[in-house]
């Protein structure tokens, strides 16, 4: 016991437990502060390669699995997500000038398969050229629920996951994701 113990009384296991109490409320009030990070690159010893097969709104296949060769961008969003129809437009510029370059796009709605009208709705006033899809088609989905949204995962030609975008932490701008896809696309390249 040290003299401090001692003198406040304290029982040496008990000021153990307080110390360990203290470590981990400092780590999550720091998580907190911080919020969700970005994915960097992922090792080629453990890649994160997603999943993700559904029908998109026009009835056609997707299949994340089948676009190796292609960097994908998912986005995950609704039409009652104020920051996700504020996404919208610069996603839409982006899919303009990278389709060619064989970048694919792919949003996924989170909203009710009764709203469906909702969602079309959205894709005609937010002119939406990119494929639309619900998640509730999806057969395969190992992105998980989306509890926050939006949310915007890059895919790289491989298939591993690269990064994550969310409004806190790296919004969705064309500036953002051409800083992101550039490189993956110089890398699929060769």
């Amino acid at each position: 016991m040290t003299k401090a113990m001692r003198i406040l009384g304290v029982p040496f296991l008990a000021m153990k437990v307080l110390n360990s109490l203290l470590v981990v409320a400092v780590l999550l009030a720091a998580a907190l502060v911080v919020g969700p990070l970005s994915l960097a690159p992922l090792s080629a010893a453990e890649p994160d390669r997603p999943n993700l097969s559904l029908t998109t709104l026009a009835g056609e296949d997707f299949d994340l699995g089948r676009q190796r060769g292609h960097v994908v961008v998912v986005h995950f969003w609704a039409t009652w997500c104020p920051q996700c129809t504020e996404e919208m437009p610069q996603l839409q510029s982006f899919f303009e000038h990278y389709r060619e370059r064989g970048v694919e796009v792919i949003a996924v709605s989170q909203d009710r398969s009764r709203d469906i009208d909702e969602v079309h709705h959205m894709m005609h006033q937010m002119k939406m050229t990119y494929p639309v899809a619900m998640s509730h088609t999806a057969s395969r989905n190992t992105f998980g629920e989306q509890v926050m949204l939006p949310v915007t995962y890059v895919i790289d030609s491989q298939g591993v996951l690269r990064a994550e975008l969310r409004p806190k932490t790296q919004p969705v701008s064309e500036a953002a994701l051409a800083r992101i896809v550039e490189p993956l696309l110089i890398v699929g390249a060769k």
